[in-house]
């Protein structure tokens, strides 16, 4: 049992050991709510202890969407305990055991987003001192987030970027670094992404430069499933066996001075077939869906946000934005809101908005053309901005026009309030 655990936490399963860490799922009663309870037992000594919440309480200072919420720490007679957020308990270490590595859409926003996590975190004068898979709680149904906070430290701050950059690949193959590099394991990732992961590795980066390549390598891609009718690849390699089949008649034709030989009619079977096809049901995918233009939204105000910029969002480039204009007031006292469009082709599952300045109150809504009020559009989705990146699962809409409108814009510390975005991706 943990030692001296307050009364309102009704602990409810024992989880095991993170080193010499003891952790329960528990229920915070007064709050009704989940929670992990992090504990170390009388075996452990007054400076342990001291160690522990010291890890944990600088862990606490940093707020971040991909790290795990700190909710309490303290040192008590017989022992020390934490309480954070309870997260499901998925890591992607339970992910790699199971052979299921994170998937390739969400690979780069849950990289980088834990890349940034990092970088706050270091940026407050902290470090975690032993990252691995299992320190990284990860579901499709949640973004990753980094914990196991209080762990025995190994290492700095750069140790902390390669042991991020290692559990990274490893999530992304399923296997430690060492071997061949994730483009050669893992259809459709590209290889700026092995010698991202590598440089990471080396200790060449920092965290902060860690997520800034992250956000701009170019988007993996999963692999396409071939389609009922025969591949053009299998066409071609019938067609060279038929010749083959030719070459090696005419050859015995020729040795033997017979008669010339029947040659039969070749046939081929899927698409290149002159029969009947039998009746199939063949799945496909959507293909990969294009960004062809951006433009601002702006009709409650005078037309335009900074149109010379919005091309920015769709040029490929983390480094360039777009910006809202600078607002004396809250825009929530000046109008419903401000936004960009984006006209799409293809049936988008995600939306990925980068480096959408923090805290920005934003709705995403779809039209199959570009109307004035966002009254008439179909709203779809609605968030706060994440640190570094914010990601936004969509519902099934073909072709058309997506808006991204922000309802309320951050306070800047001159006083006034803008919101900024380098890049709006839109991903199958």
């Amino acid at each position: 049992m943990p030692a001296a655990i307050p009364d309102r936490f009704r602990l409810e399963v024992r989880l095991g050991r993170d080193g010499d860490i003891e952790e329960w799922l528990a229920t915070d009663t007064s709050l009704d709510r989940p929670v992990l309870i992090r504990s170390l037992g009388p075996e452990s000594s007054p400076e342990r202890r001291s160690e522990f919440t010291s890890a944990v309480s600088a862990a606490a200072k940093t707020t971040h969407s991909h790290l795990a919420r700190v909710f309490s720490v303290s040192t008590v007679e017989g022992g020390a305990h934490a309480v954070s957020e309870w997260t499901g308990g998925a890591t992607l270490a339970d992910r790699v055991a199971a052979a299921q590595p994170i998937e390739l859409p969400d690979f780069l926003p849950n990289a980088a987003g834990l890349a940034s996590a990092l970088a706050a975190l270091h940026s407050a004068g902290a470090v975690h001192g032993d990252i691995d898979t299992s320190a990284i709680s990860y579901s499709g149904a949640h973004a990753a987030k980094l914990g196991a906070f209080g762990r025995i430290a190994a290492t700095d701050a750069g140790g902390d970027v390669r042991a991020l950059a290692a559990a990274l690949e490893t999530a992304l193959t399923g296997s430690p670094p060492g071997g061949p590099p994730p483009s050669e394991r893992v259809d459709g990732v590209p290889k700026a992404i092995d010698s991202i992961l590598r440089s990471g590795q080396s200790g060449a980066l920092t965290a902060a430069e860690l997520e800034k390549a992250l956000l701009a390598a170019p988007t993996p891609r999963e692999p396409r499933p071939e389609t009922g009718a025969t591949s053009r690849r299998l066409i071609i390699a019938a067609v060279a066996l038929v010749i083959a089949a030719i070459a090696l008649v005419v050859v015995g034709f020729l040795l033997s001075g017979g008669t010339a030989p029947v040659v039969p009619t070749p046939t081929t079977t899927g698409a290149a077939s002159t029969t009947t096809p039998s009746s199939t049901t063949t799945t496909t995918r959507p293909g990969d869906v294009v960004i062809s233009e951006a433009a601002s939204f702006d009709p409650f105000g005078e037309g335009g946000e900074n149109d010379q910029l919005v091309a920015n969002l769709i040029d490929g480039d983390v480094e360039t934005e777009w910006r809202t204009e600078r607002y004396l007031d809250p825009v929530t006292l000046l109008k419903p809101g401000v936004g960009v469009t984006v006209q799409a082709s293809g049936t988008p599952q995600r939306l990925h908005l980068v480096r959408l300045t923090q805290s920005t109150v934003f709705e995403v809504y779809w039209s199959s053309r570009l109307l004035d009020d966002p009254a008439d559009w179909e709203r779809v989705a609605g968030a706060v901005a994440s640190p570094a990146s914010t990601l936004v699962d969509l519902p099934p809409r073909a072709n058309g026009y997506w808006l991204i409108w922000m309802t309320d814009l951050p306070a800047q510390g001159d006083g006034t309030y803008l919101a900024s975005m380098s890049e709006v991706r839109l991903t199958p």
